[in-house]
């Protein structure tokens, strides 16, 4: 009766293991389950997150450099920087543009080609201090000369490597300072064909004549 009753508690004892260990493992699944949601949502927003940044940063910089460009080469009025940078930022860059527009002064810029190269991003959620650094080339620039400058070419522009410093401004970013880095970077060769460089110089082949062999005498 003894053995009878030890017999059935080590079954009872085995099927309450059996349940226990069940138990326990439908937790960990549903803690394993919750924790891969988390994980994919965190991830979810941090890429959105970042996405966000990065083309904000894209648009504001491009358009708020050409806006720059602008000013001037063309003394476009400044009121049209502060929809891309701050009033600090406009007040602390105006001696850097007057510096560049120097060459200009009595120039009447009709046209000329922009090209902004963005080298590197620090913008991701986790930087504290974003920034972007670019590269800034003006070509062909078109005009009117004045007579009384004695000149009669447009003199070409210096490239320039800044450091652009993004901020959030009541909730909307703006380029907060504009800072420079290097005067005439080296510059990437063109992955395409340059249609505004001068063509190279290419000799025209002359043709040789060639000795006929007199004919043979029968």
């Amino acid at each position: 009766m003894a053995q009878i009753r030890k017999a059935s508690e080590i079954r009872a004892a085995r099927k309450q293991l059996r349940a226990v260990t069940a138990v326990r493992r439908s937790v960990f699944y549903f803690m394993r389950a919750i924790l891969t949601v988390l994980v994919i949502g965190a991830l979810c927003i941090l890429s959105f997150m970042a996405g966000s940044r990065l083309s904000n940063a894209y648009i504001l910089v491009n358009e708020g450099m050409t806006i720059r460009a602008e000013n001037m080469l063309k003394n476009a009025p400044d009121n049209e920087l502060a929809v891309y940078f701050t009033e600090g930022c406009i007040q602390s860059d105006a001696a850097e543009r007057e510096a560049c527009a120097a060459p200009y002064a009595g120039i009447t810029v009709s046209s000329y080609e922009y090209r902004l190269k963005i080298k590197d991003l620090h913008l991701l959620p986790w930087h504290i201090n974003t920034y972007v650094d670019v590269v800034e080339q003006i070509k062909s620039v078109k005009g009117t000369v004045p007579a009384e400058s004695g000149s009669v070419s447009i003199p070409e522009w210096t490239p320039r490597k800044y450091r652009l410093h993004l901020g959030k401004v009541d909730g909307r970013w703006l380029i907060e300072s504009v800072e420079l880095l290097e005067l005439n970077p080296k510059l990437d060769v063109p992955a395409t064909p340059d249609p505004n460089a001068d063509p190279l110089p290419i000799v025209t082949p002359s043709p040789v004549p060639t000795a006929t062999p007199a004919p043979a005498n029968d």
